[in-house]
């Protein structure tokens, strides 16, 4: 094997992460230098990286790497397609451009690039797991200084850094519960599970915390079922009994923390952040027209007919509500089939190889489903879809073709 040949795919795996996650950290003031928007900048590099990959005939393509990217494009394909009929102009081409643009290229990169190699799918590993470790660090940083309030990692939104921070700390805590092979990488993720779950409690982000509370105990139970850790009713127990000592140390000696005090709160009702969202899910239930159920009102048309009235970004706040609403029951099961055949693709290939990384990933869909659904638009779950496109990874995928520059010898 060849060293330049490992390096290009580390390179490529890192900036397709960079790409992913650009809208975690490219607010911060250090690159507003930037003349060129860093999405587009690492999405560009990414694709010429790829080529790369292309002209040293080191691309080969499987059947879900070819599938996945083929069922989001119908599903995109219909989106766009729905501007013949949507009352939005503005926002419905700011959602169109970013939805095949930057969302497609997350998905369809993910499952050509990096799911058809297991060395570039574990490069992007790391990389995601940096990723949310540094966040969590600025997190920290920040909690620091300003000594409590809402936080904003990178000058960005504490909901999508807390996102970043949650997919560190399941990447960190899959390892631990799943493989443990290597102990530096053990002791390092160990290190990182504690500092990711400490930045996730301060920064408020209830979302993607109760999200990723739910994702770790989905991890420890595949680990107690697999064997990899012990098993038992013994085990059970200790798992439970450290889950509610963990609860009342939370609810107690730890409620200072911005995240379990705002936790806390919904015990005295939704409260306004959470109320709004349940506004939102109401008037789009009572805004449905039968006569627009089929086809939908058209990408973007939700705040135009619903919240605030006009053409502006906005949305439900529900991935299954936004699609209904505004693609229809159409763009539902177009929707749908993406994520049902990504999933049985990571279904089948575990159950012929029962290999950790398709349970993981696995979680890792369900982790984000679970915030897409109470945060977000079509554009701002670019992780989920993202993951949805490395799912297309299979051990026992027979390689279909090889694509390799007609130049290259």
């Amino acid at each position: 094997m060849r060293l330049h040949d490992e390096d290009l795919d580390a390179a490529v795996a890192v900036c397709y992460v960079a790409f992913v996650f650009s809208g975690v950290y490219k607010s911060a003031w250090y690159l507003e230098w930037s003349p060129i928007d860093l999405t587009v900048l690492l999405g560009g590099i990414t694709v010429g990286l790829s080529a790369l990959l292309v002209a040293a005939g080191r691309l080969e393509l499987t059947l879900p790497s070819v599938v996945i990217p083929t069922l989001f494009g119908l599903f995109a394909g219909y989106a766009v397609l729905s501007g013949l009929w949507t009352p939005s102009t503005e926002y419905y081409f700011f959602k169109s451009l970013r939805l095949v643009g930057v969302t497609g290229l997350a998905l369809g990169a993910g499952a050509v690039v990096v799911a058809t190699s297991s060395r570039r799918l574990r490069y992007a590993g790391f990389a995601t797991a940096g990723v949310g470790f540094v966040t969590a660090l600025d997190m920290l940083y920040r909690y620091q200084r300003a000594g409590g309030g809402e936080l904003s990692p990178f000058g960005t939104n504490y909901l999508i850094t807390g996102r970043a921070i949650g997919l560190g700390l399941l990447l960190a805590v899959g390892y631990l519960v799943l493989s443990r092979e290597d102990r530096t990488l053990t002791i390092a993720a160990l290190f990182g599970a504690v500092t990711m779950s400490y930045a996730l409690l301060v920064s408020g982000a209830r979302g993607p915390t109760v999200a990723v509370a739910g994702a770790i105990g989905l991890l420890v139970l595949a680990g107690i079922v697999l064997g990899t850790l012990p098993n038992g009713r013994i085990a059970l127990a200790g798992y439970g009994a450290v889950g509610l000592v963990s609860l009342i140390g939370f609810a107690t000696v730890a409620r200072q923390l911005r995240g379990i005090q705002r936790l806390l709160t919904l015990a005295d009702g939704p409260g306004r952040s959470l109320g709004l969202r349940f506004g939102y899910w109401t008037n789009t239930f009572d805004a449905l027209n039968p006569a627009m159920l089929l086809f939908g009102e058209g990408l973007g048309a939700w705040p135009v007919l619903i919240d605030p009235g006009y053409d502006t970004r906005y949305y439900p706040h529900n991935i299954v509500l936004e699609v209904l609403f505004e693609l229809g029951i159409v763009g539902l099961v177009l929707l749908g089939a993406l994520f049902g055949y990504a999933l049985l693709n990571a279904a089948r290939d575990w159950l012929e190889h029962e290999e950790a990384t398709h349970v993981v990933l696995g979680v890792l869909f369900a982790y984000m489903l679970v915030n897409a659904m109470v945060t977000g638009d079509l554009n701002d779950n670019r992780f989920l879809f993202a993951i949805v496109g490395v799912m297309a990874y299979a051990v026992g995928s027979r390689r279909i073709s090889s694509i390799r520059s007609e130049s290259t010898p």
